[in-house]
């Protein structure tokens, strides 16, 4: 894609009911996927936590979705998922009401729309309790805490602790979560 294509991208607002509340998503709406790296680039200009590439199948209501961050395509997102229903709907490409599917790296996602709100539905992946000891010791000593139950699930750490009062005292190392 050439930068003279005039692609329109909005900016959406997700898990809000007024403007600058919740959390921002990018989403661009194309009739075919452009390259990773335009797409990449895109995603960095944006500077947002997430950027949704939405594509349309032969499917009515189905769609195909990316999500990239400024610096890598991940496997999944919620905010942009939804940001990505929001405005497909916003912008009259599925009905109101309507369920919409997207395929993506992580299986079929599907959302609908019900009066104001959008439901998603996402494949579960319960928590294991199977986690590397040294890992565990790693999640716990970046969060400043040394007791802790640590769970994996496909794409995340859980952090288990026993009251609210230690989740309010955490003052996570961010650069040692980052490892």
């Amino acid at each position: 894609m050439s930068s003279s294509d005039g692609i329109p991208i909005w900016q959406v607002d997700a898990f809000a009911d007024r403007p600058f509340t919740g959390n921002p998503a990018a989403v661009c709406i194309l009739e075919r996927y452009p390259s990773d790296d335009w797409m990449q680039k895109v995603a960095a200009e944006m500077n947002l936590s997430e950027t949704a590439f939405v594509v349309p199948t032969d499917d009515a209501g189905s769609f195909h979705l990316r999500w990239f961050t400024p610096a890598t395509e991940v496997d999944l997102c919620g905010h942009a998922t939804l940001a990505a229903a929001h405005t497909l709907i916003e912008q009259s490409h599925v009905d109101p009401g309507q369920s919409i599917r997207f395929q993506t790296r992580s299986g079929e996602l599907t959302c609908t729309q019900s009066d104001s709100r959008i439901t998603l539905n996402f494949p579960a992946t319960p928590p294991r309790d199977d986690v590397d000891p040294a890992v565990a010791e790693q999640a716990r000593g970046a969060l400043g805490i040394s007791e802790a139950t640590v769970l994996q699930s496909k794409y995340d750490l859980l952090v288990i602790v026993e009251d609210a009062s230690t989740v309010k005292s955490i003052r996570p190392n961010f650069n040692a979560l980052a490892e």
